[in-house]
């Protein structure tokens, strides 16, 4: 080969090398780019107090095809530490769920890999789950740390969300916002019902079904918005290392056992006395749902129901621990909502709920939580339903008493001034 045509390959061979260098390297600098870019997540939307991010049907796969408006959605929320109870609920309900999930900081990306890995694990939960990944505006998702847990087993994954390290109300000492997430879930609910449940919380098997074959019964389909009943589910706890009942007869044996007991039937009984287990316990397990009874509001009830999707959103000012419940049921309440307890459908939580074994700063929360309620959130209900019922329940005058109103019981307002003359110390 003629020297001259050597060296011009020599040249053109060395061009290509530096052009495949400064290739190279551009795609490196490139990529380090969309690795910054990329860190946090994107596509989110604020609540509407602006303190939080959320972002909906996170890394959604789309709709499923035997999609259904007539259905009912569970609608729950948790930590990351608690995703594992995923695959029990979604075995359980066989449907459709809308979880939203506490992700601040880098719990964003073991968020990430969790859901990836769940859904390569658990054909249930990548048909049924969209997730929607909520942080504080202040803590923002970062994803810097995502594929740690990808090539984990399904039983590893299930090992690390369950063994994460955090306790109820407590992550990485961030004000919990049950509100925030529960919302956020509502609004990924597709269906004409939704359950508004604790991710820890179980339906009884074949609950779903039963309640479709019931709505279709009972015509609920085409009651449509206009329908303003919740049916109360009775909600129980089994002792840890016992497995969840299956139906009504099971749970009844396990309370004859010792086992399963109402839902926090030591640290506050009266938040469920008005499911009326007594009285529910009676009615004999049948194959068809039905109502058992009418259930009367009370101030401390917080009860978990199915309803019309259209049933009022949370309060999101409450967090951690405290009234976060009461206040929505106070809000039905007062919207002219009807409550029926349903005869053969149940919730169970895992685990026995135990005085003292709270957090740090319950007390501390719950206070803060009381005031919002009774000085900032109840008194604006009736105004904003234009209706004298109220969560305020006063009791009739009582003459020469000094406490008087402070006397509650009743959901009426009575006026002292009109059917009593005040005594001289009444006041």
């Amino acid at each position: 080969m003629d020297p001259v045509q050597i060296n011009l390959k020599n040249c053109l061979v060395a061009v290509a090398v530096i052009q495949l260098v400064l290739f190279l390297k551009s795609m490196k600098q490139y990529k380090h780019v969309q690795k910054r870019d990329v860190k946090y997540l994107s596509g989110e939307t604020l609540d509407y107090s602006g303190q939080y991010r959320i972002v909906r049907f996170y890394k959604s796969e789309g709709i499923i095809d035997d999609y259904l408006f007539h259905d009912v959605t569970i609608a729950t929320q948790c930590s990351i530490n608690h995703l594992h109870h995923l695959v029990e609920l979604v075995e359980r309900w066989g449907g459709p769920v809308s979880c939203a999930v506490f992700a601040p900081n880098q719990d964003a990306s073991y968020a990430d890999d969790a859901i990836a890995v769940l859904r390569r694990c658990f054909p249930g939960i990548k048909k049924h789950v969209t997730f929607h990944i909520v942080y504080p505006a202040s803590h923002l998702g970062d994803l810097g740390q995502v594929g740690g847990w990808l090539r984990l087993t399904c039983a590893q994954i299930l090992f690390k969300l369950e063994n994460y390290g955090y306790q109820n109300y407590d992550v990485a000492g961030i004000s919990f916002p049950h509100n925030v997430l529960r919302n956020a879930a509502r609004s990924g609910v597709l269906t004409q019902h939704v359950l508004l449940v604790d991710i820890d919380v179980m339906p009884n098997v074949g609950l779903r079904s039963q309640f479709l074959e019931f709505a279709e019964r009972k015509s609920l389909f085409k009651k449509g918005g206009g329908d303003q009943t919740a049916y109360v589910l009775p909600v129980f706890e089994v002792k840890k290392g016992f497995p969840f009942p299956r139906n009504k007869n099971q749970l009844l044996q396990g309370v004859e056992d010792g086992t399963v007991r109402p839902f926090h039937n030591e640290t506050c009984w009266w938040c469920h006395k008005t499911e009326n287990f007594d009285e529910w316990r009676k009615i004999q397990q049948t194959e068809k749902l039905d109502v058992a009874f009418a259930a009367e509001w009370d101030k401390s009830w917080e009860p978990f129901y199915i309803a019309h999707r259209s049933v009022p959103m949370f309060d999101e000012r409450f967090k951690q621990y405290g009234f976060d419940r009461i206040q929505q049921i106070c809000e039905m309440h007062v919207a002219g909502y009807d409550f029926v307890v349903l005869d053969n459908a149940f919730l169970t939580h895992h685990g026995w709920k135990m005085s003292g074994k709270f957090y740090a700063k319950k007390d501390l929360d719950n206070a803060q939580n009381w005031i919002l309620f009774n000085y900032h959130f109840k008194d604006t209900l009736q105004k904003k339903y234009g209706t004298n019922r109220t969560c305020s329940p006063i009791d009739s005058w009582k003459p020469g008493s000094r406490k008087g109103a402070l006397i509650g019981g009743k959901s009426v307002i009575n006026n002292r001034l009109t059917n009593h003359r005040l005594s001289e110390d009444g006041l």
